[in-house]
This record gives C-alpha cells, sequence and structure tokens, in this order.
C-alpha cells in the first residue's frame, strides 16, 4: 500500500480534533460516542482508529490542541514596552476570543477538561500546565513593570497573576452559563484592576 504523506496525516488529525471538539462542546465528552465523532468528522472508523486508539485518548489530544490555541493568544505580536499595555492586549484577545463561536466553543470542552482533570491524571497535568503558561508570562510582565519603575514594588507578581487567571476564568463560566458578558466592562473593570498594580507617581 502506498505511504500516506506526513501532512495528509496531520490534516486528517486535524479534522478528526475538529470533529470531536464540536461533539463534545454540544454533547460533553461521557454522552459522546465514537461513532458520533465519525458521522461528525465523515471519515471512516478506520481512519479515526489510525489516529486514535479511543475516546480517552482524543479528550487527551483536545487537552493538548487547547494549549496551542491559548499560547497563540499570548503571544503580542509587537509587544509595547509599556507594560500595562501587554497586559491590557493579552485580556482584550482572550475576551476577544470568548465573543467568538470558535473560542466559545473550545472554552466549553475547556471547562469540561477542568472537570475531567479531577479523574484523569493526565488531563490534570494539562489543565495545570495550562494555566501555569499564561502566570509564568504575567509575573513576567510584572517583575519587568517593577524594574523599570511601572510597577508598584510592594506587588506579589505570582499573587496577582493567579488573580488575573482566575478573573479570566470566572468570566468564562459566566459566558458558558449564558451570561452577557460586556467586553468593554470585563476591560473597565480589568484597567482598574491594574490601576491598583500600577506604581504610585
Amino acid at each position: 500500500m502506498p505511504k500516506v504523506k506526513p501532512e495528509t496525516l496531520a490534516i486528517r488529525r486535524e479534522e478528526i480534533l475538529q470533529a470531536a471538539e464540536i461533539c463534545f462542546a454540544r454533547q460533553g465528552f461521557h454522552q459522546t460516542t465514537i461513532q458520533d465523532v465519525i458521522k461528525q468528522s465523515g471519515l471512516s472508523a478506520g481512519c479515526i482508529y489510525g489516529h486514535f486508539t479511543g475516546k480517552e485518548e482524543l479528550i487527551q489530544a483536545i487537552g493538548e490542541s487547547r494549549h496551542g490555541r491559548d499560547s497563540a493568544l499570548l503571544a503580542l505580536k509587537d509587544p509595547p514596552d509599556d507594560v500595562l499595555q501587554s497586559l491590557r492586549s493579552i485580556a482584550r484577545a482572550f475576551l476577544g476570543d470568548l465573543q467568538k463561536e470558535e473560542g466559545l466553543r473550545a472554552r466549553r470542552v475547556a471547562l469540561q477538561l477542568w472537570a475531567e482533570a479531577l479523574r484523569d491524571d493526565v488531563v490534570r497535568d494539562q489543565v495545570t500546565s495550562g494555566i501555569r503558561q499564561p502566570i509564568a508570562l504575567i509575573v513576567d510582565l510584572l517583575r519587568r513593570g517593577q524594574r523599570s519603575g511601572a510597577i508598584d514594588p510592594h506587588v506579589q507578581p505570582r499573587g496577582a497573576a493567579r488573580a488575573m487567571v482566575a478573573m479570566f476564568q470566572g468570566i468564562v463560566l459566566q459566558r458558558l452559563w449564558g451570561e452577557t458578558v460586556s467586553t468593554a466592562e470585563a476591560m473597565h473593570a480589568f484597567d482598574i484592576f491594574l490601576a491598583g498594580l500600577a506604581a504610585k507617581r
């Protein structure tokens, strides 16, 4: 049999993951079957099982792919010299993504991953790793801001970073519960939080 090109395999894998994400967002992990993913993807069972041994492996792969999406949101294309502006840019990127259907679907799945992390060690490692990444980035920005004099030297960077991440997680939950979340209002609240971190002039 002819060998399948690596790029074709990568495309098929991504198609399967997208189909699985749609199913998981619509029905949840435990109500979704591999047959549902096969139907959603339009691919054969052989193709699905050629990439993933079963649903557990699909769930873990979804967790991995979610990190890639969040990493892209965290990446500042043109990092401003102003640390506070950098933090605002990150917040706007996440809040903007939450207003898109694709972003909202990814968060629906992420919420299920949070619950799954209570029983699956692999998923828990993925979830906690996914939280550590933005915390580390924010800690680095805050420390840089303290060195430049933009951030109050009494601020504890790690505690402040965790509070910022928790703020976004809370907004995600409210949005998933069907609450109206205004990006402008959320950014206003975030600016108040940032003002408390800024060095007193």
